[in-house]
């Protein structure tokens, strides 16, 4: 704040510099050469930022950087006259004079304003700085984002209550028809109430507005937006998304609390789009023990990463109501459903839930029919990725729509087993046959390593390859095998096989961020190898 008397001295860029005392701006930077602590590039020092003690439109003092993004710079200041701590998002001067990018920062200012939930971060001011770059005030957050928290393990009480916060805030955007569609740890802030975790959401700079129609079009049919690591299947597609999308971004963020790693991660952003659009996560319970992420936990997680945005949680309160019965210690819906046979995930152990004899409509993995591999270079732009994901799309909605049974067959196997009955009552000689379709009788599988000292794990007991389980005709099975110094390997087997030969990975654990589950083979007696019905498969390494 300036002197009583003084008037500040104009900056070079039009705004206000509160001069130090007995001296001007430009003295004092010569007689206060650069420290040890000013930042360096290639043994340079780095210009001070131009905004840094200038006073913008006679209200807000920028005192330092707290952050950049792509689209602007935050500052933290302070309010000049009531003195309160404020933080400061500029645009990039480079972009403000680009109408479609000026209006998505002004959206980004009206749509959290709009939304008015004490978790969703507090816009106080807007304006326009004199060289044109656009800036508004918003509530200054002393805390961190959600992204410290991964590598912390933090309790799963915790991660449900943080996760309950987050559905209050989206959830309230979601009824004003706002969909955040960037949703990501970065934009989730934790900051401390009466000592307890209270969050803050971040960044509407891309949120979807229902009926938003001033200005510019600011989404264009096919566009991807977000960041590849927490999109749906839908978004990644570059079609059309509900507020669903943001559940299932919320889920990657819950499984990466949980299991301190991304589900799903490439070297290339096509990588991870396909990823997220056709293939389903190792289980956390392979990654992490129960006391970390409970099946309760898990359970809902799952459920938040279905593909299909109709066997996700279908808004963010059910989502709460759902991750309140997990911390009060009852049943979450999730589970239920498991053990009811009216879920479809089946990116779960065998033992983990009870499996049913025969899989809802809708069940199994999506996976494309085998796709031909197409060499790329490192380098991949966001256009090239959405015009592919865009095909990739329409081979992921018509082979869920190919994949889901007709109505018309689930009659013939119900009826089937009585119209057996009426005929073995007339004919006493033929009780075996009733009795086999009853029961029908299982086919063991062998499972095999060359890994040595490599265990399948069922329920609580590991036995030692080889192994051989038993698997019931029309029912898939998933075990864990492991070794000590190798990743672990989820292998699904439905009794088309007679043996399995698992491989595993060294690496002790899957690396952080890798998100990827190491692959089976097929050996001897069981045939060809895994099929799109044997599970997950990275389908760039799927060969015929």
């Amino acid at each position: 704040m300036s002197e009583p008397g003084r008037t500040p001295a104009p900056g070079a860029n039009g705004t206000y510099i509160t001069p130090p005392p007995g001296g001007s701006p430009a003295v004092a930077a010569a007689t206060n050469p650069p420290s040890a602590a000013t930042p360096m590039r290639g043994g340079t020092p780095v210009p001070p930022d131009p905004l840094i003690g200038t006073i913008v439109d006679g209200r807000y003092i920028i005192e330092q950087t707290l952050g950049e993004g792509g689209m602007g710079v935050v500052y933290g200041g302070r309010h000049r006259m009531i003195e309160r701590k404020v933080a400061l998002k500029v645009l990039k001067r480079e972009l403000a004079t680009d109408p479609e990018i000026v209006e998505r920062f002004v959206q980004e200012a009206k749509t959290a304003t709009s939304i008015g939930n004490p978790h969703i971060v507090d816009i106080l001011d807007f304006g326009t700085l004199p060289d044109g770059s656009t800036y508004f005030a918003m509530e200054y957050l002393d805390g961190t984002s959600l992204t410290s928290l991964v590598t912390s393990k933090p309790a799963p009480s915790r991660i449900a209550k943080i996760a309950m916060q987050a559905c209050d805030g989206l959830g309230a955007a979601h009824e004003r028809g706002i969909i955040h569609r960037d949703l990501k740890p970065d934009n989730i802030f934790i900051i401390r109430r009466s000592g307890e975790d209270f969050v803050k959401i971040l960044d509407f700079g891309i949120a979807k507005v229902s009926g938003h129609t001033t200005g510019p079009k600011l989404t264009k049919a096919g566009a991807v937006f977000g960041t590849p690591h927490y999109m749906s299947p839908e978004q990644a597609a570059g079609t059309s998304i509900d507020h669903r999308a943001d559940i299932y971004a919320l889920g990657i963020i819950l499984y990466e609390l949980a299991a301190g790693q991304l589900p799903f991660d490439s070297d290339n952003y096509m990588g991870i789009l396909t990823k997220h659009m056709y293939q389903v996560p190792i289980p956390i319970r392979a990654l992490v023990n129960n006391a970390d992420c409970p099946p309760g936990l898990e359970a809902i997680i799952q459920k938040c990463l279905q593909k299909p945005p109709s066997q996700r949680y279908q808004s963010c309160a059910e989502l709460a109501e759902d991750l309140e019965r997990f911390v009060s210690g009852q049943v979450p819906v999730a589970v239920q459903e498991r053990l009811s046979g009216a879920s479809s995930a089946l990116n779960v152990p065998y033992d983990y839930f009870r499996t049913p004899s025969s899989l809802p409509t809708g069940a199994g993995p999506i996976l494309p029919a085998t796709p031909a591999r197409k060499k790329s270079g490192a380098a991949m732009t966001v256009a090239a990725a959405t015009l592919v994901v865009g095909a990739a799309a329409l081979g992921f909605y018509v082979y869920r729509t190919k994949t889901a049974p007709p109505p018309t067959e689930q009659p013939s196997s119900t009826t089937e087993p009585s119209a057996v009955a009426t005929t073995t009552a007339t004919e006493s000689a033929a009780p075996a046959p009733v009795a086999s379709s009853a029961a029908p009788e299982g086919v063991d599988v062998v499972l095999t390593s060359k890994t040595a000292g490599a265990v399948v794990v069922e329920g609580d007991k590991e036995r030692q390859l080889p192994a051989t389980v038993r698997v019931a005709k029309g029912e898939t099975r998933s075990f864990i095998v492991k070794a000590e110094g190798f990743s672990p390997s989820v292998i699904d087997v439905d009794g088309s096989q007679s043996k399995v030969d698992v491989v595993l990975t060294k690496g002790g654990a899957v690396p952080v961020g890798t998100g990827r589950r190491p692959g089976v083979g097929s050996t001897g007696a069981g045939g060809p190898g895994p099929k799109p019905t044997d599970g997950p498969i990275d389908i760039w390494k799927k060969k015929k």
